[in-house]
């Protein structure tokens, strides 16, 4: 089985070179690989349209931001449009229908059918979707129609030449930017470390209820930001940056070694340990239901709503220090 790290990806180096010369890649590491590849020949167009990509779970291992796959994928296809499914997880881009393609497949993600009928469903309402001259043989020629004005033939071919430009540059220029504020993906990671150390506390069913809520929290804040630059206006992922650097830095705060971790470890050492535990896990439940709750908003494209306020983490001096060197130490 491939392993895959930041240098090396050898998942997406041979899911390019699978959709090279087809439009269908089933890694041979995917359950039901057969069945589900002749599943997707039956709505794939056959006109160089759409290319789908299916992978296993454990390809998203260490990729430094959730649509890093994807965004490599589109960036080495010849394709307009990839679909790319890696474990559960359903993403879409297109040059030729925009966000469109992202919301077709987190809806699809979301209907609670089997894998095939999420990619099946995909690949046809995307295509749906497509212009009927997006794709096409770039081997067959077009009729050319005499007589036309000549005005509006040069007109067309600027129009078709800027196009294809573009779509050249989109193809060949890898795509690495992260949806996530930089800021926020600092809060990220550093909460994905913590979860590892609360994972790691032997017989405590509070400290692994803790590494799960941590994970969840991680993986709904990347979600959120990543559903904002698709759907909504840079407005709002502004908003949601000014309202989670503060959210976040407190929790990262309350949750690291010194405080939480060592409260759990080491209640003797502190006063009311039990009230200060209950804080921070409700804390932790209470962000990740707004975080929840914004990116329904987003579904929805409705404006975001923030209603947590943190308050009693915030009257604690020893994460107010925390949380300040937190902030000096991330250069902000």
């Amino acid at each position: 089985m491939p392993s895959l790290s930041a240098s090396n990806n050898p998942w997406i180096d041979d899911a390019v070179d699978g959709i090279s010369g087809q439009n269908i890649y089933v890694d041979s590491d995917v359950s039901g690989g057969p069945a589900l590849t002749d599943a997707l020949a039956s709505v794939v167009p056959s006109d160089g349209s759409i290319a789908v990509v299916v992978l296993p779970a454990s390809a998203a291992t260490d990729t430094p931001y959730n649509t890093y796959i994807l965004d490599q994928l589109t960036a080495g296809a010849s394709q307009q449009t990839v679909i790319v499914a890696i474990g559960n997880d359903l993403q879409a881009a297109s040059a030729a229908i925009g966000d469109d393609a992202l919301r077709i497949a987190n809806e699809n993600e979301s209907s609670g059918g089997s894998l095939q009928d999420k990619l099946v469903e995909t690949v046809t309402e995307i295509s749906a979707e497509t212009p009927a001259s997006s794709g096409g043989d770039p081997g067959v020629a077009e009729p050319v129609i005499p007589l036309v004005i000549g005005g509006v033939v040069l007109v067309a071919a600027a129009v078709t030449a800027v196009g294809l430009i573009a779509r050249r540059r989109r193809r060949t220029t890898p795509v690495s930017t992260d949806p996530v504020p930089a800021g926020i993906r600092l809060r990220v990671n550093r909460l994905r470390e913590l979860r590892a150390d609360y994972a790691a506390v032997p017989a405590s069913a509070v400290a692994a209820e803790t590494a799960s809520g941590i994970d969840a929290l991680a993986s709904h804040v990347e979600q959120l930001f990543i559903r904002l630059d698709a759907k909504a206006g840079e407005d709002q992922s502004v908003l949601a940056e000014a309202e989670y650097s503060d959210k976040l830095a407190r929790l990262v705060a309350a949750l690291d070694r010194d405080y939480l971790l060592d409260l759990l470890t080491r209640p003797d050492l502190w006063d009311a340990p039990d009230e200060r535990i209950a804080e921070v896990r409700e804390a932790l439940a209470a962000v990740t239901t707004q975080i929840v709750d914004n990116i329904k908003q987003v579904n929805a494209r409705k404006g975001l709503l923030f209603q947590v306020s943190l308050d009693s983490l915030i009257g604690r001096s020893e994460l107010r220090d925390w949380e300040r060197q937190f902030r000096q130490s991330s250069g902000e």
